[in-house]
């Protein structure tokens, strides 16, 4: 270890050696009087570090922590863990999710209720499933109402919208949404129209009518933004770049408008979500020039996810639950014939941060290395 002013070099045990920003670990200090940031009890701020704070001593203690005296006589302490998982860091470890096409049906993660309702690690292995994929299937729910929020409240808060807590999707002739209808569906993501649209969705199967049609299509999004990426990269581009805007009105009750990327980035160009609903676009504003573009951007879209290749069948169940994340993976159905079948599911929606907060804390316990990393983090404006 060497103090050399704005930085300090810290060797660890297997020889390797970093520098740390001086600034940085000032900033990084939570003893009692700092306060720490993970609980928000937190007392210094960025603005209490000045840009030339220096270490008047550095030293390691018997324990292996390094021990920094600051000019002001401020004295912090650091494990050597902490230390190696920032040093040379180029930021946050960010998980790269698994994409999928019409072959999901072997990587599946298939989880037993009674499991998930019981035992926390069966719940986190399902929430492991469903980062990685952006989908799992629950088997053996319950075919009663009262089940759909037990299950779904396991995973995170349910977020109640202006349909309610839950919302019945039973067909009928003075259908409300597309959903109470019989006619097929193209996948696309739920709720585009709203600022922040709902991160997580439960389909409960509780009729289905197996065999009439209303068979499930599942597509990976992030898999047909990378697909396009490829093909046709100058209309990926414009996906990413230009806000397209989404509406629902249902007159005298809700008016929902919002204008936002089809396909989000983060910073390092890596896709973080998907909002697309064909059935939501309200006529876009711009330039002729371009509109045309934009409408042959998403043209391309819509061919990439009715593509058989890209989808997911799947004919639900009663019994059965699909769990899957709305800003990464799209679903729609095939038609089906009402008067042979009572196709009846119930749907809620959880936020995504809440699901991901189960998933970490939960990660704490079983799989400590797993509760770091930066997870995907959904459709931006």
């Amino acid at each position: 270890m060497r103090n050399e002013g704005a930085r300090v070099a810290v060797e660890f045990d297997g020889g390797e050696v970093g520098l740390l920003s001086m600034r940085w670990l000032r900033l990084a200090c939570e003893c009692d009087i700092c306060g720490d940031t993970a609980s928000g009890k937190r007392w210094l701020t960025p603005a209490d570090v000045p840009a030339d704070v220096r270490a008047s001593a550095v030293e390691i203690s018997p324990a292996g922590d390094m021990d920094v005296t600051w000019q002001d006589g401020h004295v912090s302490r650091f494990a050597a863990g902490f230390l190696a998982a920032h040093v040379g860091s180029a930021g946050a470890p960010r998980f790269q999710p698994q994409l999928w096409s019409s072959d999901l049906s072997g990587r599946l993660g298939r989880f037993v209720f009674d499991a998930v309702i019981e035992d926390d690690e069966a719940l986190f292995l399902s929430l492991r499933a469903l980062r990685d994929h952006g989908i799992a299937m629950l088997t053996g729910v319950p075919a009663e109402p009262e089940a759909t929020l037990r299950v779904a409240g396991r995973y995170g808060p349910v977020r109640e919208t202006s349909y309610g807590k839950v919302f019945d999707l039973i067909s009928r002739p003075d259908a409300r949404v597309a959903g109470e209808t019989a006619r097929a569906q193209i996948p696309h993501t739920d709720e585009p129209f709203r600022y922040s649209p709902p991160g997580f969705i439960f389909f409960h199967a509780v009729r289905t009518g197996a065999g009439s049609g209303g068979t499930s299509l599942m597509v990976d999004g992030f898999q047909v933004a990378e697909q396009m990426r490829r093909t046709r990269p100058h209309l990926f581009d414009l996906l990413t770049r230009y806000g397209v805007t989404f509406h629902r009105e249902h007159a005298g009750e809700v008016f929902f408008s919002a204008e936002a990327h089809v396909i989000s980035l983060d910073a390092s160009g890596a896709v973080t979500g998907i909002r697309f609903n064909d059935r939501c676009l309200a006529p876009q504003a711009g330039s002729i020039e371009n509109i045309d573009r934009l409408i042959e951007a998403l043209a391309q879209l819509t061919r990439l996810i009715c593509d058989p290749q890209n989808q997911f069948q799947h004919q639900l169940q009663p019994g059965e639950v699909l769990v899957f994340d709305n800003q990464r993976v799209l679903h729609g159905r095939t038609a089906f014939d009402p008067t042979l079948a009572v196709r009846h599911l119930r749907s809620c929606n959880l936020d995504r941060d809440g699901v991901h907060s189960t998933f970490r804390t939960l990660a704490r316990r079983f799989a400590p290395q797993e509760a770091e990393p930066v997870l995907y983090q959904g459709a931006i404006l």
